[in-house]
């Protein structure tokens, strides 16, 4: 086909050109394409290859999920008041028993005082009612007093001293709880999240801070309940089981499975599942994006092709095969399963393996035995890798050359 600035130049040569000297250039055309038809060997059609993986069959089904520390707890006071301290940020590595924030102590404090100050009275009662059950007994001894009147001492004193355990109990109470005016850490971890802010008035119980174990991580995953018998059965133990972070999708982590949710989430229907990540390094960090890979068994002769490699027509479905001289032949083949971008498929009797080269587009436009060239893409290497047909240049074809220089020497150039 003549480029569109060829059209051009030779349109403009017509219309100045006398009319003999344009029947002249016309034969010329005519004879240089006469002769390129004659002279020209069959050119192999370019044919985007796909080379089919061994592993290409293999059932694999993705869940998205994201990083978390397997022991992740969260922080509260356990007693009411106003946080007046945060001494640690969102990110943080603390230690146990580290200072984490302050709430105003004041209240506390003074709870702590009346729990003393009880103690000290009943303790003053428990003495006297001792002395007096003490002088009655010695009474009594001397047949001043009766045994009814000696029995009320002795339950007087009884109470006395069951009153003084009761404020030494409440007083410990208070005093643990002015020691509760500061949050401290209760395991080494990190701070993940911050929760509260100084000023802010909290209840006893109410989450502070979060704080997660990074020596354990795992993968948060959400299961869809049509999957869930996979994740149980003896399937789950068969399968294996890769993570991969999405900002390095090229590095994988063995993992298994270690928890399933017992209860559907009420809104989206899926179970939650705890992946454990049995070898991890310094690029997994909390919080990131992953990935798992539930892996299944290859079905024998079972493969995975590009959709666009399937050729069709009336019943018969097969694959264009490349042997090593370029030339095609239909292989027949049994599709299994239709995924997104590609078919499994079953060869029969094994005529097409792992391996092999087949065309991946323009299927329907091939006949048997057709010689073809697959296309080679340097920059997109690997097994299972379709590559891209280079872009077309606009240079004139070889009898629009011929066209143009036998029109030089007619016009004397």
């Amino acid at each position: 086909m003549r480029s569109y600035g060829t059209k051009r130049k030779l349109s403009f040569l017509y219309s100045y050109l006398p009319v003999s000297a344009a029947i002249v250039l016309t034969l010329a055309l005519g004879l240089a394409g006469c002769a390129k038809q004659d002279t020209s060997p069959v050119q192999a059609r370019p044919a985007l290859a796909y080379k089919i993986p061994a592993t290409s069959g293999l059932d694999s089904e993705v869940f998205a999920g994201d990083i978390h520390a397997r022991v992740e707890a969260d922080h509260a006071f356990r007693v009411a008041g106003k946080i007046v301290q945060r001494l640690v940020d969102a990110g943080a590595e603390v230690k146990k028993g580290q200072a984490l924030a302050r709430i105003d102590s004041q209240d506390v404090k003074f709870a702590a005082d009346a729990g003393k100050a009880q103690v000290a009275a009943q303790q003053t009662e428990t003495e006297f009612a001792d002395a007096e059950l003490k002088r009655f007994q010695d009474l009594f001894g001397k047949g001043f007093v009766s045994k009814s009147a000696l029995d009320q001492k002795v339950n007087v004193a009884n109470a006395a001293k069951a009153r003084l355990d009761a404020a030494r109990a409440q007083s410990s109470v208070s005093i643990n709880q002015e020691g509760y005016a500061t949050l401290t850490a209760e395991t080494n971890g990190v701070v993940t999240q911050v929760l509260a802010e100084a000023g802010q008035v909290v209840a006893a119980g109410q989450a502070v801070m979060k704080i997660a174990n990074p020596q354990e991580k795992e993968l948060s995953i959400s299961v869809p309940e049509a999957k869930l018998g996979e994740f149980k059965g003896k399937g789950a133990v068969s399968r294996e089981l890769r993570v991969a972070l999405w900002s390095n999708p090229g590095k994988y982590y063995k993992a298994k499975i270690r928890e399933v949710g017992g209860a559907a989430d009420p809104v989206t229907r899926t179970y939650a599942v705890r992946v454990t990540l049995l070898e991890i390094d310094d690029a997994i960090q909390l919080g990131m994006s992953a990935y798992a890979v539930f892996i299944g068994n290859n079905e024998a002769d079972t493969l995975a092709v590009p959709l666009s490699s399937l050729y069709v027509r009336d019943k018969t479905t097969g694959v264009w095969q490349i042997a090593t001289d370029g030339k095609v032949t239909l292989k027949a083949v049994t599709v299994i399963q239709y995924r997104e971008t590609s078919a499994v498929i079953k060869a029969s009797n094994g005529s097409v393996r792992p391996g092999d080269l087949i065309v991946a587009a323009g299927v329907h436009k091939l006949r048997e035995g057709e010689v073809v060239k697959p296309i080679v893409d340097p920059v997109i290497t690997g097994d299972g890798k379709v590559a891209l047909a280079p872009a077309p240049t606009a240079t004139p074809e070889p009898e629009q050359k011929q066209a143009l220089a036998l029109l030089d020497r007619i016009l004397g150039r």
